[in-house]
């Protein structure tokens, strides 16, 4: 078959009479500290095709889209990584499997019939082109945004008759939603009003001109115990077509093998994963346990390192163990407290992962005089600093040059990110605003 097969979570296997390309293989293990978990099955002919695969390419350094008990099936695959700044990713595979650097807005061959355009951005996402036999494109964004490409790929969608939008699209379960303001009451997310997911499908699909949509990217569940209760937030597969209007092309179901010679698909059958929830002391976290000298001194180096953030927050509080450790960062007003267990916390703070403890949603997180962890606090600390090696303001100003030099429509996304973010630092998460925010967005750019 000359064609493609999407499954699992964020994979897409293109096949040219063999597997040749598999993306962002998530097939074992449980991400974000436990708390994630498949939402459907995996059938073995799916992963015996991924495993099979020549190529791999990962888009980004989440463990849902990089996972480490997963690693152990692609010794025999050549690893694609995208050209981020920092080249984390890059060098760690480079170290241990065969890997090569793929250079964004290139054409790279994976086989007679394929090749790839990958794309990085400056929030360490990236996304990637699949063009087939020259007449079909996958266009798979996954969870990202297409920062600093979205024109360049717009244009290029054009030349194809059958263009597939792969993008994460939901209610927003994939972020730190698990908020609480200084009273202690819980901030309902935006996901809480159930939007119409349909209608961001047709809003995306009219942007880069695709005639086909898949979901993509969102099929997981919430598993530890301390995380299920997040479960209500997340996207039933049944709603993603609440909303969508077919004038621009056709919503797709999730999981399906599309051959590319004959224009036509067959369903992928998958059973839905039954619950199987974790307890916190079997994901390696246990709430009694308190930090110890060092570990306070870790993690006050750790937040020290950032050299934007006392500019905008003037302490951050850890309460693990029952007790209260605070980082003083500034004179600010505006701060931040979390709670939750050692083990957790000291893996985030040694490995230098901190946005998997907010995208794993247990950890409680409070805002203190400030209406969001953008864009102040999540991408300086998890997208700059963890991923992408930029920590201090002149190593932030040297990796944003990067990205000016690198990215064809830079200035425009960074005008439409930056609105973005002002706009999600004044509004509420839970409020109508929010929600028409993001549709203009989404009508401009």
């Amino acid at each position: 078959m000359i064609g493609f097969e999407t499954i699992g979570n964020a994979t897409v296997t293109v096949f040219d009479d063999e597997p040749v390309l598999s993306t962002d293989p998530w097939i074992n293990g449980k991400p974000y500290f436990g708390s994630w978990g498949h939402s459907h099955s995996i059938p073995q002919q799916q992963i015996d095709n991924v495993i099979n695969s020549k190529f791999i390419w990962l888009s980004h350094g989440h463990p849902d889209h990089i996972d480490r008990d997963s690693y152990v099936h692609f010794t025999g695959s050549t690893i694609l990584i995208p050209d981020h700044y920092g080249d984390r990713i890059y060098d760690y595979f480079n170290a241990n499997y065969d890997c090569i650097k793929i250079k964004s807005n290139e054409w790279f061959q994976v086989s007679k019939n394929v090749r790839i355009k990958s794309f990085a951005d400056w929030n360490q996402d990236a996304a990637l082109l699949v063009d087939i036999l020259g007449k079909d494109l996958l266009v798979n964004v996954n969870d990202g945004g297409l920062l600093g490409w979205s024109s360049t790929v717009k244009k290029i969608t054009k030349g194809y008759k059958n263009k597939f939008l792969l993008q994460l699209h939901n209610w927003g379960d994939a972020d730190m939603i698990n908020l609480y303001d200084e009273g202690g009451s819980f901030i309902l997310p935006n996901a809480a009003s159930q939007p119409q997911v349909g209608k961001y499908y047709t809003r995306k699909m009219k942007n880069l001109n695709c005639n086909y949509a898949i979901p993509f990217s969102a099929f997981h569940k919430f598993v530890r115990e301390d995380s299920v209760h997040m479960n209500q937030f997340s996207t039933p597969l049944e709603k993603h077509g609440e909303g969508y209007d077919d004038k621009y092309g056709e919503l797709l179901p999730a999981f399906i093998s599309w051959d590319s010679t004959s224009d036509d698909y067959k369903q992928i059958k998958v059973e839905e994963v039954k619950n199987i929830i974790l307890t916190p002391e079997e994901c390696g976290d246990n709430y009694s346990d308190q930090l110890t000298d060092e570990d306070k001194q870790k993690i006050t180096s750790y937040f020290h390192a950032f050299g934007s953030l006392p500019m905008h927050f003037g302490s951050i509080v850890f309460t693990v163990g029952g007790e209260d450790f605070g980082v003083k960062l500034s004179d600010h007003k505006a701060g931040l407290k979390f709670e939750l267990a050692r083990g957790s916390l000291m893996k985030a703070i040694n490995w230098e992962i901190f946005d998997d403890l907010l995208i794993g949603n247990f950890m409680k997180t409070t805002l203190i005089n400030c209406t969001s962890l953008y864009p102040n606090f999540t991408p300086v600390v998890a997208k700059y600093a963890d991923n992408g090696l930029a920590k201090s303001k002149k190593e932030l100003n040297e990796y944003f040059d990067y990205y000016k030099l690198n990215s064809a429509d830079y200035w425009r996304d960074m005008c439409k990110f930056k609105t973005e973010g002002i706009v999600r630092s004044f509004i509420s998460p839970q409020s109508k605003a929010d929600e028409i925010g993001k549709a203009v967005k989404q009508k401009l750019f």
